[in-house]
C-alpha cells in the first residue's frame, strides 16, 4: 500500500524534485537526466516518484512551467515598478536602460536554470512528445500575449513571435559564452537586449 503524505511532506518532495531536475538538467541535458537519479538526489524511493509524476518528461515540463512563470513575473513586476516609479501612462519612450534593466534581469534567470537547455529544439522535442495531449492542449491555451513588454510590441506594430524570435536567439546565444569571451557576454547580451527594446520603445 503506497504511503499516504501529508501536504507539508509533498511540497517539501516536489521541491526536491524541481530543484535534482533542473540541477541533472544543466549537467546532463534530457536524455542522460533518469528517474533513478532524480529520486536519488531528491531522497525518495522510486516508487515514490510515480505517487507525484507519471513520467520525467512531466516532471521537466513543470520545471520549465515554473520557469516561464518566474520570467514572466520578474518582466510583468518590473515593469509596472518602473511604470509607477516614473508616474508615467504607459510611454515608456525615454525608459531604453530601465526597461532594458528589467529585460536583463530575465536573461539571468533563464540563464541559471535548466531553460536554457528546455529552450533547445530537441531537448523540448523529447519532453512534447511524451506529453498526453489534453497537456498540451491545455499549455496551448494558456499561452496569451497580455504582458505589458507583449502590449507595446504590438502598440508599435510589431510581430510579438518575431520579438520573441529575437529574446530566444539572444538567449541562445549565451551558450556560446566561451567564443564569444566570458568577460564580455553579459555586456554583448545587453546590447542586443538594448536594441531590441529601442525598437519597441521608440
Amino acid at each position: 500500500m503506497p504511503k499516504i503524505y501529508s501536504e507539508e511532506e509533498r511540497a517539501v518532495i516536489v521541491r526536491r524534485l524541481k530543484e535534482a531536475t533542473n540541477e541533472l538538467l544543466r549537467d546532463k541535458g534530457v536524455k542522460k537526466t533518469t528517474v533513478d537519479e532524480l529520486v536519488r538526489r531528491a531522497g525518495i524511493p522510486k516508487g515514490t516518484f510515480y505517487l507525484f509524476y507519471p513520467s520525467k518528461e512531466m516532471l521537466m515540463f513543470e520545471v520549465a512551467q515554473d520557469f516561464h512563470e518566474k520570467v514572466d513575473e520578474h518582466i510583468n513586476s518590473g515593469m509596472e515598478k518602473l511604470i509607477r516609479s516614473k508616474k508615467n501612462t504607459g510611454n515608456l519612450s525615454g525608459y531604453v536602460d530601465e526597461v532594458t534593466d528589467v529585460i536583463m534581469g530575465a536573461v539571468e534567470i533563464t540563464a541559471k536554470s535548466c531553460l536554457s537547455v528546455l529552450l533547445q529544439p530537441e531537448s523540448m522535442s523529447l519532453i512534447l512528445d511524451k506529453l498526453p495531449k489534453d497537456v498540451l492542449k491545455k499549455h496551448r491555451k494558456q499561452i496569451n500575449n497580455d504582458g505589458i513588454i507583449e502590449s507595446l510590441i504590438m502598440k508599435k506594430g510589431m510581430s510579438v513571435e518575431e520579438v520573441r524570435g529575437a529574446f530566444m536567439m539572444i538567449l541562445f546565444g549565451g551558450m556560446y559564452e566561451d567564443a564569444v569571451g566570458r568577460k564580455i557576454t553579459k555586456k554583448s547580451t545587453r546590447l542586443l537586449v538594448r536594441g531590441i527594446v529601442k525598437q519597441i520603445l521608440d
